[in-house]
């Protein structure tokens, strides 16, 4: 594991309420126990006593209302720390996702669904009207690609989701170099690659043209060649010898299990891997670390509970929704 940064006490105000917050995360057993539960309406009753308390809706029962209240309480505990943060780019990037949701639909014409944060109304109104000078420079030449009304994905609506994917991703790995933490910058780019390998799988499942991906999604350093070899083959026994490192390693592992599986199985455990490779900053005081540990950690959370909610509300088996369930940060 990379070193973490050291005498960082601008850090430690934030880090103090991370110590109070840890302490509300729920662990792996209770998950576990969660999701074993039969009955719909008990899953529900027993989430009632935990820290989604607070967001709770009178009468929600619809996964939509679900997932809106896991999701506002994800938001509130992240943009809760970003005011404390000394520097923004940490908690930045576990908001990025909600950005971008918002950026798409600014793009189709179509109005916000989640909270402003990087893509202020200002920004989302630009780029609507073909204008990307508000953007920063790692992501501005892509997002010119979209806004163009001429441009290529008026005749391929894909095109949007491919461009928008590698904006995502640069934007991502460029907030994280900002901090200047190689722990964080070292477990960003394992994200980054396992998210990779994911997208170019999916479209492969989906018989969509790679060409398309190693055209649109690049650049995205320092994983061009790496992207640039997957889309040359579509035969996925041909990526072992590609797919560098543990997330190689993970690849190969989850190809062994049943077709229908081996996506699923791949992101359960680079989420496990990912997981493991950030709890040692549970041991830091003060640094950016700390910081990017908790909020993966309440993602994980988040994961766990809309997948065990999801699949009480659409009858699946405990035994199936268990065995999905990802790894905890505490």
């Amino acid at each position: 594991m990379r070193a973490l940064t050291k005498e960082q006490h601008r850090w430690g105000f934030v880090c103090g309420q991370i110590s109070v917050l840890e302490g509300k995360l729920m662990p792996y057993d209770f998950f576990v126990t969660l999701g074993g539960i039969e009955k719909t309406e008990d899953v529900l009753h027993r989430l009632q006593e935990t820290s989604l308390r607070e967001f709770m809706v009178p009468g929600a029962e619809s996964w939509e209302d679900w997932s809106t209240i896991i999701d506002s309480y994800v938001h509130s505990q992240i943009e809760q720390l970003k005011r404390s943060c000394p520097s923004t780019e940490i908690t930045d990037v576990f908001l990025l996702s909600e950005d971008y949701v918002n950026l798409k639909r600014a793009l189709l014409g179509k109005g916000n669904i989640f909270p402003q944060n990087l893509f202020n109304e200002n920004r989302l109104s630009e780029i609507a009207s073909g204008n990307v000078a508000l953007y920063p420079e790692v992501i501005r030449p892509a997002l010119g690609v979209l806004a163009n009304p001429a441009g290529p994905h008026t005749e391929n609506p894909l095109i949007i989701d491919i461009v928008l994917d590698g904006v995502y991703l640069r934007h991502y790995l460029w907030l994280i170099g900002k901090l200047g933490a190689p722990l964080l910058t070292e477990w960003a780019q394992f994200r980054v690659l396992s998210k990779l390998v994911v997208i170019l799988w999916r479209a492969l499942r989906m018989e969509q043209n790679l060409k398309l991906f190693s055209q649109y999604l690049l650049p995205i350093e320092p994983f061009n060649h790496i992207v640039i070899e997957l889309c040359n083959s579509n035969d996925v026994r041909n990526w072992i010898s590609v797919i560098p490192g543990e997330v190689g390693d993970v690849f190969r592992e989850s190809l062994e299990f049943d077709l229908d599986e081996q996506i699923p199985k791949f992101e359960q455990k680079t989420s496990n891997l990912l997981t493991k490779k950030v709890q040692g900053a549970k041991l830091q005081t003060m640094g950016p670390e700390r910081v990017g540990a908790f909020c993966w950690g309440i993602n994980v959370e988040a994961f766990n509970l809309k997948l065990i909610v999801s699949g009480k509300l659409n009858g699946l088996p405990s035994s199936m929704i268990r065995d999905r369930i990802r790894e905890t940060y505490v």
